[in-house]
């Protein structure tokens, strides 16, 4: 497992930010986001869905519960990449992807919020 670089999305809500461990008083939430990849490649129009699973910690974890995001709910986030990968018994590489998330920021109801790490 290694660390990549800082990435920046503008993503759909795909699952519900969930506690999923809370350990020495520190709140781990996890929830999956959608990104849409448009492209124009020899006049031909193509659009493919990434999916990445997103863990926010401490006060932004804190914060995306009280949130109360729904599914489909516009994000744009801001974290590091966190890239795991192996290579099955044909050789195959296979990667997952994920982003831990420095801060969140979100347009629901016409009132933009902001969350970010302190």
């Amino acid at each position: 497992m290694r660390l990549g670089g800082h990435v920046e999305f503008e993503a759909r809500i795909g699952s519900v930010p969930e506690l999923v461990n809370e350990m020495c008083g520190h709140k781990l939430v996890r929830f999956i986001i959608a990104v849409v990849d448009r492209r124009i490649d020899n006049n031909r129009y193509s659009q493919y869905t990434h999916w990445y699973t997103v863990n926010a910690l401490g006060d932004t974890a804190e914060m995306l519960l009280e949130s109360g995001l729904r599914i489909c709910d516009t994000i744009t986030i801001s974290g590091r990449w966190v890239i795991d990968g192996n290579r099955d018994v044909l050789g195959n590489s296979n990667y997952m992807y994920e982003i831990i998330a420095e801060s969140v920021s979100m347009a629901k109801d016409s009132c933009a919020r902001n969350y970010e790490v302190a």
